[in-house]
C-alpha cells in the first residue's frame, strides 16, 4: 500500500521497460526497479553492484525542479543526519542528475506505516499503544535535543519497520517542512508559513506563531488518542478541525474508551493542552512518566514455564502478542515491501511497503513465545489494560459522544446574524448547515483581521441563501463555491498570523563613493560534457550575482577573491569528485553571500 499522496507505478509490461533510469548508475547504486510514482516524483529501489546493499532512490520530476525545491530537499538531508538517532529515517547522499534534477538515497524498509496499521485494526490496547509512543519519543527527543521539529507528526510518518530474525522497530520518517531552530542556518530557516496536517495540528502551528518541540507533543497526544479510540478528538472539514483545534477542549480518552489508567488519561489531556507552557516540558519527560505507569501482568498465552516473564517497566509495555512465522518460500514469493520514504512534502512521495508480516510489538528476541493450538483460531491478541481483563468486544462509546442538540448549528448562528436557519433533515442538509455554520463563526471571528470590506461575507451570503431551498445537486454546486471560500478565507488568515518582515533600515549613502568593482580576466571553464557545462553556467551565474547583490561596487573583496579562487579551482577541475568539491565550496560561499546581502 502507499500513501494518499502517492499513486503506485502502474502494473504493466511497459511502464519500467520506458524507464530511462532503470539499469541506470546514479552514483554508487544500480537502479533495478521503479516501485512508487507521485505527482512530484518517483521512487526507484536500487542496489549496489559490489556489495549488494540495497537503498531507496527519490527522484523529483524536472518539471518541478526549482532552487526553492531542491532547497528544501536539502534541508531535509540535513535535518535527518543532524539528528542520527535509529528511530529516524536515515538518508546517506544528496545529489543532482546530469538533467539537473536532485535525488536522496535512503534506507528501503520493509513494513507498513502507522496509519495503515490503525486502518486495518481500528484501535489499539494500552500495552501496544505505550509501546509505539515509546519508541516515537525516543526518536523525537533526539530530534529534538539536535534542534529539529517534526511539524508534521501524524501516523502516516510512523513507519513499522520488519527486521529479520529481530523484533520491529518504529522509524520516524518525512522532515519535509521540519524546522531547524539554530537561526543562523540559513538554509534551514523556517519561512513561518501554516504547514502540517490539520488533523494533527498544535494551536500555535495553526495560528502562525512560533513553532517549538511542543508542537511536535501536541500532535503526538492526538496520535495517542487517535491509536486508543479508534477516532480523532476532533471531526469534521479542515477549517472546523482547524478552529476546534485552536478553540475547544478535547475529550478525554476515557470518554470514548473503557478500562483506560488514569494516569495515562491524564498524560493524553496533558499533551493536547491548548497552550505549550502547559504540556510536558520535553519528549524525554513524556517518555518518563509513560513508563512510570503501572500495568497489571500481561495475560497468559501459553508462554514455556522456563521462560521467565520480563521484569522491566519497558518490557512491560509491550504486549505479548502471539505471531506467526511466514516460512521463507511464501516471504519471496511475496511483492517485497519497499518504503522509500524520506518524507520531503514537496515531492509528494510516500512509501511503497508491504502488508504481509503485520506485527507491532512482539515478544522481546531473548524470550520466545510459543502459542499453543486453541479449539478456537484467535481473532487478534488480546489487549492489555490496567482495571480489568482483556475486552474482546470492541470498546463502547458513551451516548455523550453525539448528543441530541435542541437547535442545529445555524438556528444558533440566526439569533446575531438574523439568517433564517437552513434545514437540517436529511443527512445532505446536516452536512451543509454544518459547513456554512462553521465558516461563518470562523469568518465572524475574524473579520476584521481578514474581511474588513465585507467581500468574502457577501460571497459567503449568497451561497447562504442559495441553500436555504437547495435540491441535492444544487448543494453539490454550492459545496464548490465554499471550496474556493474556504481556501481563501485561510490564507487570509495565514497571511494575517504571519509575522511581520523585518524591517530594514537603509543608511544614507555616505558621501564618499565607493570604488566600481572590477573583476580580473578570469580562465575559461572547460564544457566538454554535461557535469562541465553545468558547472560552468552556474559559476557565470554566481558571478552575475555578486555584481548584482553589490551593485558593481567593491564592498566585498574577501567574497571576489574567494570566488576568483573557486573559479580558478573549476577550471582545472578534470574528474567528477574535483568538480563535486567546486559545487561544495559554491555553496558555502553562495550562503556567505546571501547572508551579506540579502535582497
Amino acid at each position: 500500500m502507499v500513501t494518499d499522496e502517492e499513486v503506485p507505478a502502474a502494473p504493466t509490461a511497459t511502464a519500467p521497460s520506458v524507464d530511462p533510469l532503470v539499469g541506470s548508475t546514479i552514483g554508487e547504486f544500480v537502479i533495478r526497479e521503479r516501485v512508487g510514482a507521485g505527482g512530484m516524483g518517483v521512487v526507484y529501489r536500487a542496489e549496489h553492484p559490489l556489495i549488494g546493499k540495497h537503498a531507496a532512490i527519490k527522484v523529483m520530476r524536472a518539471e518541478l525542479v526549482s532552487p526553492e525545491q531542491e532547497q528544501r530537499l536539502l534541508v531535509e538531508a540535513r535535518a535527518v543526519n543532524a539528528i542520527r538517532h535509529p528511530g529516524v529515517l536515515d538518508i546517506f547522499n544528496f545529489g543532482t542528475l546530469p538533467d539537473c534534477r536532485p535525488y536522496v538515497v535512503m534506507e528501503l524498509l520493509q513494513g507498513q506505516s502507522l496509519a495503515d496499521r490503525m486502518r486495518e485494526q481500528d484501535r489499539m490496547d494500552v500495552g501496544t499503544t505505550a509501546w509505539v509512543l515509546d519508541q516515537v519519543l525516543a526518536a523525537l527527543g533526539a530530534a529534538h535535543r539536535a534542534g529539529v521539529v517534526h511539524r508534521d507528526l501524524k501516523p502516516a510518518n510512523v513507519f513499522l519497520m520488519e527486521q529479520p530474525d529481530a523484533a520491529p522497530m518504529i522509524k520516524l520518517v518525512d522532515f519535509g517542512i521540519a524546522k531547524v531552530m539554530q537561526e543562523h542556518d540559513a538554509l534551514a530557516r523556517a519561512d513561518r508559513s501554516t504547514v502540517g496536517t490539520p488533523d494533527f495540528m498544535a494551536p500555535e502551528q495553526i495560528r502562525g506563531g512560533e513553532v517549538g518541540p511542543a508542537a511536535d507533543l501536541y500532535a503526538l497526544g492526538v496520535m495517542a488518542f487517535h491509536m486508543l479510540t479508534g477516532t480523532r478528538p476532533f471531526q469534521g472539514d479542515n477549517v472546523q478541525v482547524m478552529f476546534a483545534h485552536v478553540e475547544q477542549v478535547p475529550p478525554r480518552v476515557s470518554s470514548r474508551v473503557e478500562g483506560i489508567p488514569p494516569e495515562l488519561d491524564d498524560l493524553v489531556s496533558q499533551l493536547m493542552e491548548k497552550e505549550p507552557a502547559k504540556r510536558p516540558a520535553t519528549a524525554t519527560a513524556v517518555r518518563m512518566k509513560l513508563r512510570g505507569l503501572a500495568r497489571p501482568p500481561v495475560p497468559s498465552v501459553s508462554v514455556e514455564p522456563e521462560a521467565p516473564p520480563p521484569s522491566s517497566v519497558e518490557s512491560r509495555a509491550v504486549p505479548q502478542v502471539p505471531t506467526t512465522t511466514v516460512p521463507p518460500g511464501r516471504r519471496n514469493a511475496v511483492s517485497i515491501a519497499v518504503a522509500a520514504v524520506a518524507g520531503v512534502a514537496l515531492l509528494g512521495l510516500g512509501y511503497w511497503w508491504g502488508t504481509q508480516t503485520q506485527v507491532i510489538a512482539p515478544p522481546r528476541p531473548s524470550e520466545p513465545v510459543t502459542v499453543e493450538a486453541k479449539p478456537t483460531p484467535p481473532v487478534e491478541p488480546p489487549p492489555v489494560t490496567a482495571t480489568q481483563a482483556p475486552v474482546e468486544e470492541p470498546p463502547e462509546v458513551i451516548a455523550e459522544e453525539a448528543p441530541v442538540e435542541e437547535e442545529t448549528a445555524t438556528a444558533t448562528l440566526a439569533k446575531s446574524t438574523k439568517l433564517p436557519p437552513l434545514p437540517a433533515g436529511t443527512a445532505s442538509e446536516k452536512k451543509m448547515e454544518q459547513r456554512l455554520a462553521g465558516l461563518f463563526k470562523l469568518l465572524l471571528a475574524r473579520a476584521k483581521d481578514v474581511d474588513a470590506e465585507g467581500a468574502l461575507r457577501g460571497k459567503l451570503l449568497q451561497q447562504y441563501r442559495a441553500a436555504t431551498d437547495a435540491t441535492d445537486s444544487e448543494r453539490a454546486r454550492i459545496h464548490v463555491a465554499l471550496d474556493d471560500i474556504e481556501k481563501d478565507l485561510t490564507q487570509r488568515i495565514a497571511l494575517h498570523d504571519a509575522p511581520p518582515a523585518p524591517v530594514v533600515v537603509v543608511a544614507p549613502p555616505e558621501p564618499p563613493k565607493v570604488p566600481a568593482l572590477v573583476i580580473p580576466k578570469l580562465p575559461t571553464l572547460p564544457q566538454g560534457n554535461a557535469s562541465e557545462q553545468k558547472l560552468a553556467q552556474r559559476m557565470d551565474k554566481l558571478v552575475a550575482e555578486l555584481l548584482k547583490r553589490t551593485q558593481n561596487q567593491d564592498v566585498a573583496p574577501e567574497l571576489t577573491k574567494q570566488l576568483v579562487d573557486i573559479y580558478k579551482s573549476a577550471a582545472n577541475a578534470t574528474t567528477a569528485t574535483e568538480r563535486m568539491t567546486v559545487h561544495q565550496a559554491l555553496d558555502a560561499w553562495q550562503e556567505r553571500l546571501t547572508t551579506r546581502f540579502p535582497r
